[in-house]
């Protein structure tokens, strides 16, 4: 179980946040952990995409209020978590 990375955040991560990169030009992809959030919630999530500024392409740099603060580009894209199992 994870819990989400934004500062302050007491929930239970729903995803993993991966930052996806495509070079037109070479064909090059990447799909990496984001480092500095790597796990999110729902709620967060939202906020992330619904604030998000920039052209969503994958090879310009989108700034999202919570990940990629890097400011690496690329788009992040959300992996959903397997939920616990019930013991």
């Amino acid at each position: 179980m994870h819990r989400c990375c934004v500062d302050g955040c007491p929930n239970e991560a729903a995803y993993e946040a991966l930052l996806y990169d495509f070079e037109p030009e070479e064909g090059a992809v990447s799909l990496v952990q984001d480092d500095v959030c790597p796990f999110i919630c729902v709620e967060h999530a939202i906020e992330n995409e619904r604030a998000a500024l920039g052209e969503r392409l994958p090879w310009t740099v989108v700034e999202y209020p919570f990940t990629n603060r890097d400011r690496h580009a690329g788009l992040t894209v959300y992996r959903q978590l397997e939920p616990a199992l019930l013991a």
